[in-house]
C-alpha cells in the first residue's frame, strides 16, 4: 500500500472509529447505540493492512484520551481489540477460527477492563455475582458477540467487493480497495 494512501485511509478510519466511541458523550441516550460501531472502522483497516489495523487502534485510542479517558480506556480492552481481532483473521483464517480468535480477545479485555481496570463492562452486575459466573458471562456474551460481529462483517465487505469498492487479493488475504476513476 502506498504511503499517501496508507496515512489517509488510516486517517479516515481512525476519525470514524473516534466519532463513533465518543457518541455516547455527545448523544447520551442515543450514542450507545453507535458505540459498538467504533470496532469496524478499526476491523476495515486491520482487514486492509494489520499494520493499518494497529495505526488506527492505537491512534483512535491516544485521541479519545483528550475526549474522555474511561471511552478511551473501554476503547481499548473491548470495541478496538475486537476489530484488530476481526480484521486479522477474518479472511486470513476460516470463520471459526476468527469467531473464536476474536471472542478470546473480547472475553479476555472485558475481564481486564472488569478487573483491572475496575470499569464494569456490565454496569453492576459484575459486582453482585460470583467471579467464575461472571466469567463465564463474559465468555458467553463475547462468543455471540464476535459470532454476529464476523458473519456481518463478512457479509458487508463481501457486498463491498460486490459493488466494486473493494477487491480481494488472493495472494496475501488483505482487502484492496478499487481506485475511483
Amino acid at each position: 500500500m502506498k504511503k499517501i494512501r496508507f496515512i489517509s485511509l488510516g486517517g479516515i478510519l481512525t476519525t470514524i472509529a473516534v466519532l463513533f466511541q465518543s457518541a455516547p458523550i455527545f448523544l447520551p441516550a442515543v450514542g450507545l447505540l453507535f458505540s459498538p460501531f467504533s470496532t469496524l472502522p478499526v476491523a476495515i483497516a486491520a482487514l486492509s493492512n494489520i499494520s493499518l489495523g494497529f495505526a488506527v487502534f492505537f491512534s483512535s485510542a491516544f485521541l479519545l484520551i483528550f475526549v474522555h479517558v474511561q471511552e478511551a480506556v473501554i476503547f481499548l480492552f473491548t470495541t478496538g481489540l475486537l476489530g484488530i481481532a476481526l480484521g486479522t483473521f477474518l479472511y486470513r483464517k476460516s470463520l471459526v477460527v476468527s469467531i473464536l480468535c476474536s471472542s478470546v480477545a473480547l472475553s479476555l479485555g472485558m475481564m481486564s477492563l472488569t478487573y483491572i481496570a475496575g470499569i464494569s463492562a456490565f454496569g453492576d452486575f459484575a459486582s453482585s455475582e460470583s467471579i467464575p459466573f461472571t466469567l463465564f458471562i463474559y465468555i458467553l456474551f463475547s462468543l455471540l458477540y464476535a459470532s454476529i460481529w464476523n458473519i456481518c462483517l463478512r457479509k458487508f465487505i463481501s457486498y463491498l467487493i460486490r459493488i466494486n469498492v473493494l477487491t480481494l487479493n488472493s495472494f496475501t488475504k488483505a482487502l484492496e480497495f478499487i481506485p475511483f476513476k
